[in-house]
């Protein structure tokens, strides 16, 4: 529950402090005394839309900030274990910061959350109910949410199953679309990939053909020059004559050769004198013997060139080197056999699709029969609720369309509430003929009946009590009170009868200070009390002898009822 609420500059708020406990807290003053100021400060706090223009003027931040008992509430305990947030004997604090530049700063225990992790947080351990949910009993979109929200432990499985259920169904049933669309283009594109691979494949590419051609022809487009300087250099180094380097080396090794016996150096000379003979000799043969084998053939050369250009041709189509066209022709190869085996896939994933329907529409059947039983129960619920609420005879029907919905996470069932206020009458869509004091109550039946059912141990109400007033006005204070036996309850009202049912009675009102306009809140004691709620009776003086003596006697009946209803 809520213990502790800190404000700063939102809205006519300076800064306002409040402490809360358990029970029936009110929040009553004049009309625009800012009120719903302190409902929009717990809004931000529990992950609300963070309008800038709550913002008080002249100020840059707002700020709000709750400190939270958590030893009632096991599901947020487990939540801030599971996220590694420690809590201090089961106290937490939350704080939200706002500013006019945008900046939206939430923290859990003092450190920065995302707002999903806030709002994740926060809807485990308080619900606030503004006037605008009595709207969302108009869109009947919204009633089978409400429904569920009171189904017990093994529903919320159901409702969990389905919504798995449906997960897998429909990836399985995307797999299968997507394929079966691409069928419509798959003969173009196995065309394409045949004709590539049979391209690709009478091409036989060996990798780094093309670097060995171009090498290749090179060497024939310069074979008139290497043919010239072959017989150059054979003819300088051995043709026979004596004029050549081989001929003229062998006289000079011939000549060094005598010189051998007379020392070592003339025996070295005489060695390289040699070397440079056989040397020249070798050499003088590998050119003859390159020069003889030397081919020119003009038919050959015109086939490596050949060969290039297919290659390149090839490699504007499918790859830029040899290494990338033969990778390519893999993959097409692959490609291919996947394709061809596209009939069996289809089948497969249809048959995946139709088996994880079979699943989902199983848990969904389930979850419909669930609902129907829950709907039977919760129709009792609220007839009971709404005949407490001074709606007596009203009949209250959770009516099922007789044709399934398409297929979602929430299940099959479409569904919608129907109610007749007066006997004889047809039941019809409550979104067509209730009023807004009936919306009010058939809201507040729903609450209190969710109430007993859910975990969140505290529940804010922002003037539930609209359109309503006399006797029904006891009674909605009596179901506020029987609301609050289990849970922490803070209400802003204009009603007396539940200002006289709190535990704790606040008076907001606003006053000028300087030249600013400030709203205050102050908790009122019982001589305090009597004359707020003297006030609220005569509207205008709150001294009057009558109103006094009413405001006192709805105190000590309300103080009754909360004993003989604890």
């Amino acid at each position: 529950m809520l213990v502790q609420l800190l404000i700063k500059n939102i809205a006519l708020i300076d800064q306002l402090e409040l402490t809360f406990g358990k029970g029936l807290h009110v929040l009553t003053g004049e009309t625009g005394a800012g009120k719903s100021i302190v409902v929009d400060a717990v809004s931000l706090l529990l992950g609300g839309k963070a309008n800038r223009e709550l913002i008080r003027s002249g100020c840059e931040k707002a700020y709000s900030e709750g400190l939270f008992d958590l030893s009632d509430s096991p599901d947020a305990l487990n939540w801030l274990a599971s996220n590694d947030f420690e809590t201090e004997n089961d106290m937490l604090s939350i704080s939200r910061e706002i500013s006019v530049n945008g900046r939206n700063v939430c923290r859990i225990q003092g450190v920065s959350v995302t707002l999903t992790q806030l709002q994740a947080l926060t809807s485990l351990i308080m619900d606030l109910h503004g006037q605008h949910e009595h709207q969302s009993l108009l869109d009947e979109k919204n009633h089978m949410d409400l429904l569920d929200s009171i189904g017990d432990e093994a529903h919320c499985g159901l409702m969990q199953e389905t919504a798995e259920t449906f997960s897998v169904y429909k990836e399985a049933y995307t797999e299968y679309s997507r394929l079966k669309k691409q069928s419509s283009q798959l003969e173009q594109r196995i065309e394409e990939l045949k004709k590539a691979e049979s391209e690709l494949s009478e091409a036989n590419i060996s990798e780094g053909e093309e670097d060995r051609l171009v090498q290749e022809r090179d060497l024939y487009r310069s074979s008139e020059k290497i043919i010239s300087s072959l017989q150059e250099a054979c003819a300088e180094l051995y043709d026979g004559s004596g004029e050549t380097i081989a001929q003229k080396s062998r006289i000079a090794m011939r000549a060094l050769a005598q010189t051998e016996a007379f020392g070592k150096e003339y025996a070295a000379l005489s060695q390289r004198a040699q070397s440079l003979f056989y040397e020249a000799e070798d050499l003088g043969l590998s050119v003859r013997s390159m020069l003889d084998s030397f081919d020119v053939d003009p038919e050959h050369i015109s086939q490596v060139e050949e060969r290039l250009d297919l290659l390149r041709k090839l490699s504007r189509k499918y790859g830029g080197t040899t290494k990338e066209m033969i990778e390519y022709l893999e993959k097409v190869r692959d490609e291919l056999k996947s394709l061809e085996n596209y009939d069996v896939s289809l089948d497969i994933k249809y048959k995946r699709a139709q088996e994880a329907y079979k699943k989902y529409y199983a848990a969904a059947s389930k979850l419909r029969e669930s609902r129907k039983t829950l709907a039977a129960s919760f129709e009792k619920q609220m007839e009971n609720q709404l005949n407490a609420l001074n709606m007596r005879g009203t009949r209250f029907i959770v009516h099922f369309e007789d044709q399934h919905q398409a297929p979602s996470a929430s299940g099959i069932d479409s569904m919608y509430f129907l109610i007749s206020p007066n006997a004889g009458e047809e039941p019809k869509s409550l979104t067509k003929i209730a009023s807004g004091g009936e919306l009010s109550r058939i809201m507040l039946a729903i609450k209190a009946i969710s109430a007993e059912h859910d975990n969140i141990p505290s529940m804010v109400f922002d003037e539930i009590d609209t359109g309503i007033s006399g006797r029904t006005a006891q009674v909605v204070a009596e179901k506020m009170w029987d609301i609050a036996r289990y849970k922490q309850v803070i209400c802003v009202t204009h009603l007396q009868q539940i200002a006289a049912m709190a535990t704790r009675h606040y008076l907001v009102s606003k006053h000028e200070v300087g030249e600013r306009t400030n709203t205050s809140v102050a908790e009122l004691d019982g001589r305090e009390r009597v004359l707020e709620i003297a006030r609220m009776l005569s509207g205008v003086d709150a001294n009057s002898e009558s109103g006094l003596r009413h405001a006192e006697q709805m105190l000590i009946e309300a103080e009754g009822y909360r004993k003989t209803n604890q």
